[in-house]
């Protein structure tokens, strides 16, 4: 009778599998590394590209180039999606900021899987792979926490995820809805900005507050999760202690 392959009982990748994977992510690593140490272009030229298309009907097409190629450079979401924001208004802004985001989490998730899997299943301790499988079963969850608490950087948090056992549908749909508040903040504080310039105060602050809510509660919300997730990793259990021997033992 045959029995279920376990993970344990599968076949070892190939050493050289192993190596491949390594080796991209080491590429992968120092762009990001000579981005955010201010060798590669910014969020101001990532502006500047947005800009130079947004008369054009290229205009998602650029905004999902740009999160993508921003993304390997270290430029923080924050500014991405205000530099959207800023060319095409906040409603178009926002959904293509929205749509980018979708497609950049999905290269560099599946980044994170080609590169590092492996290698992860081969070399990672007991304890972080208890931590992979546990992100697995709650990928959708931790994939919208991650997205409204201070998680690090979108390249790192999401190739994370790709080493990890979370399946992508979870993972892809928890990043879709908890990229929304952030989107939502950036998009109508930015027109709470233009109204007030145009003189218009109550549209002004109907719309920060609106905008300052909505991310308020998002966070709030997803930092309970948050710590209801902290507790769902068991404590690595106790050493037992041999008991003292009894006389005539």
């Amino acid at each position: 009778m045959s029995q279920t392959e376990t993970p344990s009982m599968q076949k070892p990748a190939p050493r050289r599998t192993i190596l491949f994977g390594l080796g991209l992510l080491a590429i992968v690593l120092a762009l990001f590394a000579a981005g955010r140490a201010g060798y590669l272009p910014d969020a101001a030229e990532a502006t500047g590209w947005l800009e130079a298309v947004s008369a054009s009907p290229w205009g998602l097409v650029a905004v999902i180039a740009v999160f993508c190629v921003s993304a390997f450079i270290g430029v923080p979401q924050f500014a991405l999606i205000a530099a959207a924001v800023a060319v095409f208004g906040p409603w178009y802004g926002g959904a293509y900021a929205w749509v980018a985001n979708m497609i950049s989490g999905a290269v560099t998730f599946w980044i994170g899987r080609i590169a590092g899997e492996e290698a992860f299943r081969r070399y990672a301790g007991k304890r972080v792979q208890q931590l992979s499988r546990v992100v697995g079963r709650n990928a959708l969850a931790a994939s919208a926490i991650v997205r409204n608490v201070p998680a690090g950087p979108f390249l790192i948090v999401n190739m994370a995820f790709g080493v990890s056992e979370a399946k992508f549908r979870d993972y892809w749909i928890g990043m879709g809805l908890g990229i929304i508040p952030k989107i939502a903040l950036v998009a109508f504080a930015g027109k709470s900005i233009f109204a007030a310039l145009q003189g218009n105060l109550l549209l002004a602050l109907a719309a920060a507050a609106g905008a300052v809510a909505v991310y308020v509660a998002a966070f709030l919300y997803f930092r309970r999760r948050a710590a209801k997730a902290g507790q769902i990793l068991p404590a690595e259990p106790a050493a037992p202690v041999d008991s003292p021997a009894q006389p005539g033992e």
